[in-house]
């Protein structure tokens, strides 16, 4: 669905509304893609998949630019206010979240990459089945998040705000378990550590999720996602 909303005056606002809208959620698919090669990456221990992730991860910063370009563009050929405005700044601000969730996805990456010739981290059975379930979580999250962007569905995204609850529960017991095997042995406590960042990476890309989600209620007019409830006195793109 392109993205568009009632009461644009001008047709060519309105095309390069979409065209953003478009963009946004083509960058979010490879996004997913990497969260999922990443959770792969790691629980397999594959550093092929891995390097394959950091490849792509160039194709996602160059989206992150153009789409941040064409913003630009678009406020100051057509100088939109209000409820056009937010449309420009939510998407804006979605793509800046989907970046922030593709470098999560890249700590996993690198976390193999690092380890791999040596061998020295390579994370436990139960350390893998904890990532894996909370890569599952966060890309249904993301995937959530982005179908209820590309339908402006405040009622979806409340439920993927919903779900952030479930991640945090996941995380905690994860942590939880990671910590209670590093006090038990202070010789995991180096490979404990590593552990307890992949987790918190992982938690973070639901985190993006979320905040995706909230940008939602901003495009409606509702309550901006920094809690100002209006748009900002200066706005500006990456504020």
């Amino acid at each position: 669905m392109a993205f568009s909303l009632e009461g644009h005056t001008a047709r060519a606002f309105d095309g390069e509304l979409s065209a953003l809208h478009i963009q946004a959620v083509a960058m979010g698919a490879l996004v997913i893609e990497q969260v999922q090669l990443a959770v792969n990456a790691y629980s397999n221990w594959d550093r092929a998949t891995a390097t394959l992730v950091l490849d792509r991860e160039r194709r996602i910063n160059s989206y992150d630019s153009e789409i941040e370009e064409a913003a630009l563009q678009v406020i100051a050929k057509r100088q939109p206010v209000a409820q056009d405005l937010r449309a420009v700044f939510a998407i804006d601000k979605v793509v800046t979240e989907l970046e922030r969730a593709a470098d999560e996805a890249k700590k996993l990456a690198l976390t193999v990459l690092a380890d791999s010739e040596t061998n020295g981290f390579k994370p436990g059975a139960a350390t893998v089945r904890e990532a894996r379930s909370l890569g599952r979580l966060a890309v249904v999250m993301i995937r959530a998040a982005l179908e209820a962007f590309d339908r402006l569905d405040p009622v979806a995204a409340a439920n993927v705000i919903q779900q952030d609850q479930e991640m945090d529960s996941e995380y905690a017991v994860a942590l939880r378990r990671i910590l209670t095997h590093a006090m038990e042995d202070p010789r995991r406590l180096q490979a404990a550590i590593e552990a307890a960042f992949i987790m918190r990476s992982l938690e973070r890309i639901g985190d993006h999720a979320r905040n995706i989600a909230r940008h939602i209620g901003f495009v409606a007019g509702e309550v901006d996602p920094n809690a100002t409830g209006v748009l900002p006195a200066s706005f500006s793109i990456k504020s």
